[in-house]
């Protein structure tokens, strides 16, 4: 089978969680003999084609200097690249992410008979009827991805695939969508490659891994923190080690704020790291991972740290209780309760046998649920679902 990847960034030049499934999904659709092909746009020192772990990877379009920042202009250039790119080669399948490519895809693909797989990730509408106002970073910014969402997901896909069961509850009840229309393929973890990485040499009490967008909400990790600080001050004890890890619009924000709410000097600010082996290591080196994030399509950060025999501590909105599943369901807080989640991160730091029996339970569950191979084997059902020629989803 030749499969085309279609999205607007790839690794090694962005590593968001998009780009992480189809750098697994890739390397893995190789191994078990199929063929790829990765077309996404021109990205800081990228060359127009290059292979990264068997798979051909094509750069076309506007140059992206810091991806993922890019003009609208830069994504229009980028979605003729697509048209042009299809119009001369006939894929078995394309697996086209969300948001600028896929109307550029379906159009081609729908002329050409070429079948198009469309890999939602999440929507802005999956708790709400309309986008909450802190996952975007103004209310013209919701706005137009709500509308964007409603026709964008209702064209007629050969298959809509998502990673868990909450973003298709979303799609079906916001969205319109079919039932038997999607498929649900939670996200692959690399736990090889995670194993072979070790610990940063230097450890700390608690990390926030993430980009610095509002609805990530690394300022609740910043208030958590001030609260137990000062709750272990009036104990007696030494104030909690923090490491921020991650860039964004916000973060210059985020570093005042830090000053702000008294814990700057207890904080290791790394921003972007250049690899995501260096994420992994220092994930690895931490006791707690905090996720106060209330937009997640899956909770990528936290199958990670499960991997990583790392204890977390999140924000239980519904994509995430599904990855972390019932037998965690107590390191999860109220959605938006901060005093809630520091009373859990709290439990985890000073409770060193609980916080071990966490670990266990994760690890267990990511290995069982998330490897690699059966991620990329349903992904192949979802395939075969599209081309017509039978599998499982």
């Amino acid at each position: 089978m030749h499969v085309l990847i279609v999205s607007e960034m790839s690794p090694p030049y962005a590593m968001g969680g998009g780009e992480k499934r189809y750098a697994i999904l890739a390397r893995e659709l190789v191994a078990k003999g199929h063929q790829v092909t990765w077309l996404s746009m021109r990205q800081k020192d990228s060359a127009d084609a290059e292979e990264f772990d068997g798979a051909r990877h094509l750069h076309a379009g506007p140059r992206i200097m810091q991806p993922p920042l890019r003009s609208f202009g830069a994504k229009l250039r980028f979605m003729l690249s697509v048209i042009v790119h299809l119009a001369r080669h006939r894929p078995d399948v394309v697996d086209c992410q969300t948001y600028a490519p896929l109307p550029a895809a379906w159009l081609i693909c729908k002329l050409r008979g070429i079948p198009l797989v469309a890999t939602i990730h999440d929507t802005s509408t999956a708790y709400s009827s309309k986008p909450a106002a802190d996952q975007w970073m103004s209310a013209w910014d919701g706005w137009l991805a709500g509308f964007v969402e409603r026709r964008l997901y209702r064209l007629s896909y050969s298959r809509v695939l998502t990673v868990s069961d909450a973003v298709k509850s979303a799609l079906v009840q916001r969205m319109g969508l079919a039932p038997s229309s999607i498929s649900v393929v939670p996200n692959g973890i690399d736990i090889k490659a995670i194993d072979a990485i070790a610990p940063h040499p230097s450890t700390t009490d608690l990390i926030f891994v993430g980009r610095m967008v509002p609805h990530k909400h690394p300022e609740v990790f910043l208030e958590v923190a001030a609260l137990l600080s000062a709750a272990r001050k009036s104990r007696g004890l030494q104030p909690l080690k923090l490491r921020m890890i991650g860039g964004g619009p916000v973060a210059d924000a985020i570093r005042a704020q830090a000053e702000a709410v008294g814990v700057s000097h207890q904080l290791e600010w790394l921003g972007e790291l250049e690899s995501h082996a260096d994420v992994i290591a220092h994930i690895k080196a931490a006791k707690v991972l905090v996720l106060p994030s209330t937009r997640e399509g899956f909770g990528l950060v936290l199958a990670e740290a499960m991997a990583c025999c790392t204890a977390f501590a999140a924000y239980g909105i519904a994509p995430v209780a599904e990855t972390v599943g019932p037998v965690l369901a107590d390191c999860l807080a109220a959605p938006a309760d901060l005093r809630h989640l520091a009373s859990v991160v709290a439990l985890l730091i000073d409770n060193e046998d609980l916080r071990s029996q966490r670990v266990t339970l994760g690890n267990i569950r990511v290995r069982e649920q998330f490897g690699a191979d059966n991620f990329a084997r349903a992904t192949v059902g979802v395939y075969q679902l599209a081309i017509g020629v039978g599998g499982t989803a």
